[in-house]
């Protein structure tokens, strides 16, 4: 017998043996395996893509949620300056009107206070008169001259009946 040709056998057999065994392990759990983590891969892959589109389109709802929010801030700028300006112009009114009544008032006092003040000059006046009139008098007058005048008083009387 020959060794060599039986070695050789022995080592032919054990090869399809270790093919055969590797083949079956390879289709018992490998193959299965390899399927699971493929199929896992391309779940991930479809929930990566739902999730991207879900993205897309929530980014495009929010371009156009601000550009509605621009316009909105446009319209809501446009009607505070609206706002403004008529507010300006009712308190710029309401000073006016105010202004006015001020200066009505002031009119008014400046009268008051000028016939006051007329009235103070014309009681003064008066009364320096009434001094001078008086001072004259105790000097200037006599007997005669005071006689003359209560005749023309008394004439002046008679001639108001």
């Amino acid at each position: 017998m020959n060794y060599e040709l039986i070695a050789v056998w022995s080592q032919v057999a054990c090869f399809v043996a270790f093919a055969v065994v590797a083949v079956w392990i390879w289709q018992r759990a490998i193959t299965p395996a390899i399927a699971k983590a493929q199929e896992a891969q391309n779940q991930r892959l479809a929930d990566l893509e739902a999730r991207l589109a879900k993205m897309e389109s929530e980014r495009e709802e929010a371009r156009a949620a601000a550009a509605r929010a621009k316009e909105e801030a446009k319209l809501i700028v446009g009607r505070v300056d609206d706002l403004v300006a008529r507010e300006r112009e009712k308190y710029l009114a309401e000073i006016r009107s105010e202004g006015e009544r001020e200066l009505r008032s002031a009119e008014g006092e400046l009268d008051r206070a000028r016939h006051a003040a007329r009235e103070r000059l014309r009681e003064e006046t008066l009364a320096s008169a009434l001094a001078i009139a008086r001072e004259r008098a105790l000097t200037e007058v006599n007997e005669a001259t005071e006689r003359a005048l209560r005749e023309r008083f008394v004439a002046s009387l008679g001639e108001i009946r």
